[in-house]
């Protein structure tokens, strides 16, 4: 337990010390941005999908933007401790080589190649993800406004340095150049109350799976924006945690609002 830092309010600080924390509590998980950082999480998620939550039978909401897309995703596979031991494999062993002369690969030759990666992993399961029994799956990824939604690099790069300014001022700045978009699992309302910042909610099926996984992970400058996502707002999505990189989102006031 030294390597493990539970943070809780009254309420739930309450709760723990009288019954401690069990897999029926659970309503919702967000996996965090943090590219390899999160990989750290492997062991806990396998024990966490792979054990302790088959322990209990409640509906679960799974929030993820960037890496931890991937791994929401990857949980809701059918043998989770197998394919989160295969993300922590085909991630390490991801492999972009630059062209002849070049110190490094192109954005473009590494979004193909990822985009690869992740076909690779999902394209047999996109089904299995989508209409898992107990978990509804939310891809976060941001759409751009303004120059950055535009896909090329210029536009990329000063829209990204109004972002970085206009957050210098208040967050809710930053929308004026970045939406939050929420790609969700047919049918599943949004896990926590969006009044913070500018959001919509996109349907998340097959057809669009796989751009709006694609799209949550894609960094600027080390991707190509991702656009045309089937059955989204048209423009420019970029990875999830340029709006979200911790999360820190108001779950408990949606699950009250909820019932």
């Amino acid at each position: 337990m030294k390597a493990l830092r539970i943070y809780a309010g009254p309420a739930a600080r309450l709760h723990l010390e009288r019954n401690g924390l069990q897999p029926s509590d659970v309503r919702v998980i967000a996996g965090a941005a943090g590219g390899p950082k999160g990989l750290v999480l492997g062991p806990l998620d396998r024990f966490i999908f792979g054990q302790w939550l088959a322990a209990s039978t409640q509906a679960v909401a799974l929030v993820g933007a960037s890496i931890g897309a991937w791994r929401m995703a990857t949980a809701c596979m059918g043998d989770p401790l197998t394919a989160f031991a295969r993300l922590e494999h085909d991630y390490v062993h991801q492999d972009y080589v630059a062209a002849p002369g070049a110190k490094r690969p192109t954005a473009t030759q590494v979004s193909e190649v990822f985009a690869q990666t992740l076909d690779a992993f999902f394209a047999p399961f996109v089904r299995q993800v989508l209409s898992h029994p107990r978990y509804a799956l939310h891809v976060i990824a941001a759409r751009g406004r303004g120059l950055l939604g535009r896909a090329d690099t210029a536009s990329t790069a000063l829209g990204m340095a109004g972002a970085y300014l206009s957050n210098l001022v208040h967050r809710r700045a930053m929308g004026h150049w970045l939406e939050r978009v929420v790609f969700s699992s047919a049918g599943s309302g949004l896990p926590f109350i969006a009044d913070d910042y500018r959001t919509s909610q996109v349907a998340l099926s097959e057809a669009n799976f796989q751009a709006a996984l694609r799209a949550s992970c894609a960094i600027p400058f080390a991707l190509n924006a991702v656009t045309n996502i089937p059955g989204a707002p048209s423009g420019a999505y970029r990875d999830g945690g340029l709006t979200d990189y911790h999360l820190h989102l108001n779950y408990a006031s949606a699950s009250a609002g909820a019932g």
